[in-house]
């Protein structure tokens, strides 16, 4: 069970920790890598030159490809950027069903035609565009140049992802989350990405109920899921943390590093039970009509909250 850390001072001290392997989602649109980190990732097929360096890189592989799992009741959809934008992890590369609990390879597009991410190893950024054909055209782009004799299939990342490389996508969605497959030779899927929808939260929440009971204080709790933030107030006191998404299970969220002030609450039974329902939440549900319903791992209603508009 996570711990709550009492602070005296109201807001939070926000944590950040550099690393190569690891782009995080607090990292701007369109920042590039720079210096003796960076190197142009050219398409194998095309390039003709080599740069010669003082890191050490693994011998190419060939992962093959595989035509993905059927998927349920699947519906096509024509994406634009807007449909884009967020984090798709990669959760499979060729005959690889990616399953990490660190260091998941991700990309984000963002609206701005730059893309960011990282292989499961290097950090990527570059240039991207979508025809009206469905075709991904890839351009200037750069990787950080990390040794990691681990990550198999970081090549089969860098052939599908590279400078000037067109490739076939294939879109679907099933529930509340998308995929994109992108094809490689035969229709067969090179890289499949897939995005949790939990967009829904983003924003400023009312809290309505506390495991079925209404709440005698207002109470809210304001969701940054670009950020992976969250803060709010209990009724009393203010409390920060961050948002973790499972990629294992659908519209699975976590909170962690919850930090809370110390200011003496009249009403402790509220606070004390807001704080214990956001530790037990496990999955996030929109309700409609600007309601989301946060449970716990036995689907039991922990918080019901509503969407506070502009003018309240």
């Amino acid at each position: 069970m996570k711990n709550f850390v009492k602070i005296t001072a109201i807001g939070a001290v926000a944590l950040m920790a550099a690393s190569c392997s690891v782009l995080g989602g607090s990292k701007k649109a369109g920042d590039t890598i720079n210096g003796s980190q960076a190197t142009r990732v050219d398409n194998p097929a095309t390039t003709t030159t080599t740069t010669t360096t003082t890191t050490t890189t693994p011998p190419a592989t060939t992962v093959p490809e595989t035509t993905p799992a059927a998927t349920p009741a699947a519906d096509t959809f024509k994406p634009s950027s807007r449909d884009l934008s967020g984090q798709w992890l990669m959760i499979q590369v060729g005959a690889t069903t990616v399953d990490r609990d660190e260091d998941m390879p991700y990309i984000i597009f963002d609206p701005s035609g730059r893309f960011y991410g990282n292989n499961g190893c290097n950090t990527i950024n570059g240039d991207w565009s979508l025809s009206d054909k469905d075709t991904f055209t890839f351009g200037n782009v750069i990787s950080t140049m990390r040794y990691c004799p681990d990550v198999d299939f970081q090549h089969a990342i860098n052939v599908v992802i590279s400078d000037s490389n067109s490739v076939q996508a294939r879109f679907s969605e099933v529930g509340t989350e998308s995929f994109i497959d992108l094809l490689g030779h035969g229709g067969k899927t090179a890289i499949r990405l897939r995005r949790a929808n939990l967009d829904f939260l983003n924003g400023h929440w009312a809290v309505e109920a506390i495991n079925g009971a209404t709440v005698d204080e207002p109470a809210d709790i304001f969701f940054d899921m670009t950020e992976r933030k969250l803060h709010g107030n209990t009724g009393c006191n203010y409390f920060n943390g961050d948002i973790y998404l499972d990629h294992r299970r659908p519209n699975a969220i976590d909170f962690s590093k919850m930090a809370v002030t110390r200011m003496a609450c009249p009403n402790t039974a509220q606070e004390t039970a807001m704080l214990v329902a956001l530790e037990q939440t496990t999955t996030a549900l929109s309700g409609g009509r600007d309601r989301v319903m946060l449970l716990d791992d036995e689907g039991r209603e922990l918080l019901t909250l509503r969407r506070i508009t502009d003018n309240e």
